[in-house]
């Protein structure tokens, strides 16, 4: 009887503690968007990654001007398949002198108020808003032997993406990767966070990360992947310090031509990483 008892009364108490656990921390909503080009792929909701519609400037520009005809039909193709998270991305007004803060800020918002008028409940942001990569700029030539205060500065004055941000649902900065210095991508991670926040602190920030090295010409680590193990400790520093991540590849191997098959060992091994961080967070009760 005394077992039974001491039995009951630690299923009690077990049971009262995970009730505690369930409640009293609230699972962090964050978003895992997919955006991988590697062939082979298949349907990857069922792991807690949810879909996004990601626009090249080709398909909404002419001649570097904003073609209603093209974004008319990329809105109707969004519309059609119940897409509503949406990040266009057009990068040649960020390089182009004609376009300072405020007309960059309103020309974007041209296009974006043209999807939500064409999608109900859109939520619209463009690549690369409110703020460049910190941690490929601080590997760029021009920047050998520059301070940290200069490297920033580089970065943050004449920023003409800053103001886009005011028009933005969702801002999309990009995290891309150098190389395997970890500690340092975090660092810029949070660096960029804080500036961003400074302006926007309401606002949600969904970073682009892509599992492969960037591809800046002169880099050692040109486009080779990133190993299960720093792409995991990627997606648990966005975890602690971003509202979510578009997961991007356009699928090439390090050559730039030849397409990675999603069978091959090195999607293998990032997969299982978005697996494991999946299952941590519970990210695939979420969808």
């Amino acid at each position: 009887g005394l077992m039974k008892l001491i039995i009951r009364v630690l299923i009690l108490a077990v049971a009262l503690l995970c009730g505690g656990c369930a409640s009293d921390v609230p699972v962090k909503e964050f978003v895992m968007y997919d955006c991988l080009g590697y062939p082979g792929k298949p349907d990857l909701s069922s792991d807690g990654l949810s879909k996004i519609k990601l626009i090249y400037e080709f398909r909404l520009l002419t001649d570097g001007k904003i073609d209603m005809n093209k974004i008319n039909a990329c809105i109707a193709e969004a519309d059609q398949a119940g897409i509503k998270a949406i990040s266009t991305d057009i990068e040649s007004w960020y390089w182009d002198e004609n376009y300072s803060d405020a007309s960059l800020k309103d020309s974007l918002s041209l296009v974006f108020d043209a999807f939500r008028k064409g999608i109900e409940g859109v939520s619209i942001g463009n690549y690369g808003v409110p703020l460049g990569t910190l941690n490929i700029a601080r590997y760029v030539e021009e920047m050998a032997g520059k301070t940290e205060e200069e490297i920033l500065a580089a970065l943050t004055e004449n920023n003409n993406r800053l103001a886009a941000g005011e028009v933005s649902d969702v801002l999309y900065p990009c995290f891309y990767c150098y190389g395997p210095d970890m500690d340092q991508w975090v660092d810029d991670l949070k660096i960029t966070v804080d500036y961003i926040k400074k302006y926007y602190p309401q606002k949600k920030i969904v970073g682009y990360i892509w599992p492969q090295y960037y591809d800046w010409k002169t880099s050692p680590h040109y486009m080779q992947f990133i190993t299960e193990e720093k792409f995991l400790q990627m997606l648990e520093a966005a975890y602690e310090h971003l509202d979510g991540v578009v997961i991007w590849a356009h699928g090439r191997d390090a050559d730039n031509k030849t397409k990675v098959n999603w069978e091959d060992d090195r999607v293998q091994a990032v997969y299982r990483a978005i697996k494991t961080f999946a299952g941590r967070h519970n990210l695939s009760d979420q969808q």
